[in-house]
């Protein structure tokens, strides 16, 4: 494995215990900015802060974007670190276990290695560009499916204004055949459909929500 992502990782084990712990006492959460499309916890500038904490020290040189406090530019700025500590943070705030940390590192303006991690289920999700994907040490392979089929899994999300065109792919889904799933986070539908437990998905505006 890559030392980058050996790194990634660490980071986001840390992140995702501590998430894990706070996520039994969401009564100490707090709200930061309760803006639907800006929407931050204290968990996730904790988390933030785990995450910077651990890329720094092994790559003082670096920059980072983060979601939550934006860009911090290093020496290096031809490597970006993009992370978002707490992807899915409206679920964690409810309660709602469909939620992960998230680390990708782009060099040259291309993203090379990413790192998810699943607090609550214990998962890795890792990839390198040439290396494929893996989920906790397991070469994952995306299914043969191509088309929508009868009994194919789908994840939708609702990231969209347009509910109009929500609402037709869910109607074009279910005409098919398929099943939608609604998980509330797109990072996680896209890992899901790597390890073929989706079998295709659709989320609006993914890069600038998540990076």
């Amino acid at each position: 494995m890559h030392p980058m992502i050996n790194i990634a990782l660490k980071a986001a084990r840390d992140a995702a215990e501590a998430i894990a712990h706070s996520s039994d006492r969401l009564d100490r959460i707090k709200v930061i900015n309760d803006d639907p499309d800006s929407f931050l916890t204290s968990m996730d500038l904790d988390s933030d802060k785990t995450l910077q904490y651990h890329l720094l020290k092994a790559y003082p040189e670096h920059s980072i974007d983060s979601r939550a406090t934006g860009l911090r530019a290093g020496i290096r700025k031809d490597i970006v670190w993009l992370i978002d500590p707490l992807i899915g943070n409206h679920n964690f705030a409810r309660g709602y276990t469909q939620f992960a940390v998230s680390l990708a590192c782009k060099i040259e303006g291309v993203i090379q290695h990413a790192a998810v991690v699943c607090p609550m289920t214990n998962e890795e999700f890792v990839a390198s560009r040439g290396g494929g994907a893996q989920l906790n040490s397991r070469r994952l392979r995306v299914g043969k499916e191509t088309e929508l089929s009868v009994g194919a899994l789908i994840g939708l999300n609702d990231e969209s204004e347009d509910i109009g065109t929500l609402l037709d792919l869910q109607r074009a889904v279910v005409d098919a055949g398929a099943r939608v799933r609604i998980s509330g986070c797109a990072a996680l539908d896209i890992v899901n459909t790597a390890a073929d437990r989706l079998q295709g998905g659709w989320a609006p505006n993914v890069a600038g929500a998540s990076h």
